[in-house]
This record gives C-alpha cells, sequence and structure tokens, in this order.
C-alpha cells in the first residue's frame, strides 16, 4: 500500500515497508514509539489492552517504550522474540533471518526459536540465528548507533544497499583495526580505471573478515567474506586461515564453523550464509563426488598426492543464497557428511525455518570457458521460473588484459604459483535478473589473499 499522506492509522495486520532513502515512525496509544530504518519491512500483530506485539522481518527497528506494568511490548523476528516493560532498544534482521539487538536503557528478554531466553542489560549486544541465541557483548553506545544512521555497514548486520559514502566511513573505522591491508588503481576487462582497496581484520576473537572495496568513476562496488572459527583465532592470524581448505590424516585445529559473504553494488545485493560447519573425511565418507586427491601442504609449500588418505574439510550443514534479500536456493541437515545428504530447501528458509511465500524453483547450474585459450569462466545458473544468476570469472592483469592459460605453464610449486598470481588480479561481474540490467563488478588483488593465508 502507498502512503498518501501522514499520520496514518495503522490496523493490526497491516504492514509497513520502507524504501531505499525512506524512513518510518510509528507511534502507538500508550506512547511507544518505534522507528524503521531505510528498507525495513514491519508489520503490527497485535495492539490493544494487553500491550502491543509487532514483528520485524527485514531491517532495523528502534523502539522506545513506556514503562506500563500492565502492558506488554514485543519484538518478533524470523529467529527471536524480544519482550520488554519499559525499556529503549535497536533490532536489526538481515538476509538469512539474523537477528541482533542492543539495549540502551532497561531490561529486554530476547528468547529463541528452541525457547532458550536470556535478559539482557543496558548496554549489551545480542545476536540470534538459526542456531540460537548467542554471547552478550558490549553493544555501541547510542550517539555512536544514531551517527551511523541505525546501519553497522560492512558488519555482519548489514543491509548491502547502503551509498558509496556509507561504506566508506565504515571501512575507514574497520581499517584502523585491519591486520592486512592493501590498494591499489588498475584497468578492469572493460578498459575502466578501477580503485581497489582490501582489508582483513578480526571483529571478534573467533572471526575473521575480509572485505573488498571498488571505486570507479561511475559506479562502487564491494565484497565482504566474514568466518567464524570453532574458536578463538591465534594471534598470527594466517595460522589459522591455511588451514581453511582442510587437513590430510588429522583434522585441522582450526576451522570453520559458519561464514557469510556479502556483494552489492549499493543497490542489488547478494548474500551466502553458511552454518553448522563440521569436519568430515571427505576421502571416507559415503560420497565420491567429493574425494581430493591433492592437498596444499604449508610444511613443504607443494601440493602432495592425499589419494587413499584420510582429508578432513569443513561441510555445512544449513545453506541459504539470497538475491535483493530473497532466498534463490539452498539446504539443510544435521551433522551431514556429504551435500547429496542434505535436504534441499523448497517451502522454509533452510536458516531460520520460516516459511516461504511459495516454492522454490528448480535450478540448473552451467559451466564454460567461452574463449578457448583465456581464463575467462561462465558460470550460468537458471531457474525454472525463468530467472537467472550469471557469473563471469576473468584472470587479468593490471592493463584488463585477461589471462591465458600458457601464463600459468611451466608452476611447479606453492610458490611457483603465487608468484605467478602476484602479477594477475581476479575479476567477478555477477548479473542477475533480479537486478535489471545492472551489475555487481568485483575486482579483487590477490596479494592479501596470499599474505593472509588464504591462497596458499
Amino acid at each position: 500500500m502507498q502512503v498518501a499522506k501522514v499520520p496514518m492509522d495503522l490496523a493490526p495486520g497491516v504492514g509497513v515497508r520502507t524504501g531505499v532513502r525512506g524512513k518510518a515512525t510509528v507511534v502507538f496509544e500508550d506512547g511507544t514509539r518505534v522507528e524503521l530504518s531505510a528498507n525495513a519491512s514491519f508489520a503490527v500483530e497485535e495492539a490493544g489492552a494487553r500491550g502491543v506485539g509487532v514483528r520485524l522481518f527485514m531491517g532495523v527497528l528502534r523502539a522506545k517504550v513506556e514503562r506500563l506494568l500492565s502492558r506488554r511490548f514485543s519484538v518478533r523476528t524470523p529467529t527471536a522474540v524480544c519482550s520488554v516493560r519499559g525499556t529503549e532498544f535497536q533490532v536489526q534482521v538481515s538476509e538469512g533471518g539474523r537477528t541482533n539487538v542492543d539495549l540502551y536503557k532497561g531490561l529486554l528478554a530476547v528468547e529463541d526459536q528452541r525457547g532458550q531466553q536470556i535478559l539482557l542489560k543496558a548496554g549489551q549486544r545480542l545476536e540470534v540465528d538459526g542456531r540460537g541465541i548467542g554471547r552478550p557483548t558490549q553493544a555501541p553506545g547510542q550517539s555512536g548507533a544514531r551517527s551511523g544512521g541505525f546501519h553497522g555497514v560492512m558488519r555482519r548486520e548489514l543491509s548491502l544497499e547502503m551509498s558509496k559514502e556509507e561504506v566508506q566511513a565504515a571501512a575507514a573505522r574497520e581499517i584502523k583495526l585491519a591486520e592486512y591491508q592493501q590498494g591499489k588503481a588498475l584497468t578492469d576487462v572493460f578498459g575502466n580505471r578501477v580503485r581497489v582497496e582490501e582489508y582483513v581484520m578480526r571483529p571478534q576473537n573467533d572471526q575473521f573478515k575480509f572485505v573488498v572495496l571498488n571505486e570507479r568513476q561511475d559506479r562502487f562496488d564491494y565484497f565482504y567474506y566474514l568466518g567464524t572459527f570453532n574458536k578463538d583465532l591465534p594471534r598470527d592470524l594466517s595460522v589459522a586461515l591455511r588451514q581453511m581448505s582442510g587437513g590430510a590424516d588429522t583434522a585441522p585445529e582450526y576451522y570453520l564453523k559458519a561464514f557469510e559473504t556479502g556483494r552489492s553494488n549499493t543497490k542489488d545485493s547478494m548474500v551466502e550464509v553458511a552454518q553448522g560447519g563440521h569436519q568430515v573425511d571427505v576421502n571416507n565418507n559415503l560420497s565420491a563426488s567429493d574425494n581430493v586427491a591433492s592437498l596444499y601442504n604449508p610444511a613443504t609449500d607443494d601440493f602432495e598426492d592425499v589419494s587413499g588418505r584420510s582429508v578432513y574439510q569443513t561441510i555445512f550443514d544449513d545453506y541459504g543464497f539470497y538475491i535483493n534479500g530473497n532466498l534463490k536456493y539452498g539446504w539443510s541437515g544435521t551433522d551431514i557428511d556429504n551435500y547429496d545428504a542434505a535436504t534441499a530447501a523448497t517451502v522454509s528458509d533452510p536458516i531460520t525455518g520460516a516459511a516461504l511465500a511459495g516454492a522454490l524453483p528448480n535450478r540448473t547450474v552451467s559451466s564454460v570457458w567461452p574463449e578457448a585459450d583465456k581464463l575467462h569462466q561462465e558460470i550460468y545458473e537458471s531457474y525454472s521460473d525463468g530467472t537467472f544468476t550469471k557469473w563471469d570469472n576473468y584472470i587479468m592483469g593490471d592493463d584488463g588484459k585477461v589471462a591465458s592459460f600458457a601464463d600459468f605453464n611451466g608452476v611447479r610449486s606453492g610458490s611457483d604459483y603465487k608468484d605467478r598470481l602476484l602479477r594477475f588480479n581476479y575479476e567477478q561481474v555477477i548479473t542477475a535478473t533480479e537486478f535489471e540490467g545492472r551489475k555487481i563488478d568485483i575486482v579483487v588483488e590477490p596479494k592479501i589473499l596470499i599474505q593472509s593465508g588464504l591462497i596458499q
């Protein structure tokens, strides 16, 4: 429904959705006030003598609740329920239903889908996702949250539709904590000059985050990868990152429990969420399709034959892939030992369990190298509803020239491969039906990936 004028009465069951640059304020009879950010989806479930109940599907909600002991106020999200009597707090829901709660005043009871409950105190932050309730941490100050426009841009709760200036401002704060950082100007495969900025940091003790910012004359694109490990990371971050590809004979000490990625052109977004990561001996499970014959060994700086040996790698029980906030495909399972054992998502979100508006279409994937001697890969995902997602992946030089297979001839060791790779860059161009003719275009310089251990 289009809002023609304000104020406007909002009856229970009526939803509100704000636009890319929009915002809304909802005031209830008891004086409770709810402010909605841009790109928020919200509905009133109840407003009466017993109290007020609202539902937040996506975006950021800030609530100031009057202290009325005879009434209650609750905010329901895909993964949590926040119940209060007299407090001021903020709730944000991102792709996959992940919920972040910041409490500024009073007390706030937060419950997950499994019935686990925790009582937040003033100044605390809490994250709830499909796995349940996390550990409370210190929340940013109220003034700091306001100055950020209710957005932790380039963070896990990111909305991925922020302006270039908002992204750059957030990145400037994070770069101060970066453990690795790179930047240079080059030419992309289309002949456009692009400034590439990259950094790696640890948002929490058990997490690392890789961020790429691309600025061209007429566009701005960015990418992030946020990984959560099985335990706190060592002082030398590369020790853990080098173990992400797995280990032979014995399981790695460090492995991913969850990850999420985000890509955006400040209007369109592409998000992946994976949870339930655990180690599996892929050479001795029930599927031969994931067997590993060769694995890099950092100790010898070379790839070694691991055929017939135990190879431990991470498999994720739950995965969701989203374009512009809508699930395209995913899967779920419990301690699966191969991806054939997972259950494909059809009528519910694999991360939150929330019911979908309709059954997901079937998906077909094809991959080709359209240029015989060029390192240009084209991956095409088609869906039975007529939509598509297309990935064009290039290896190219600083001048934008696409590399050839011959450029990597003669590689004999891990060091040879990395030395050769340092001469080139990686560009990924993504188009999709939902982008309406637009694209997400990310250029990555590999040097920082080699330094940090993400490329071996």
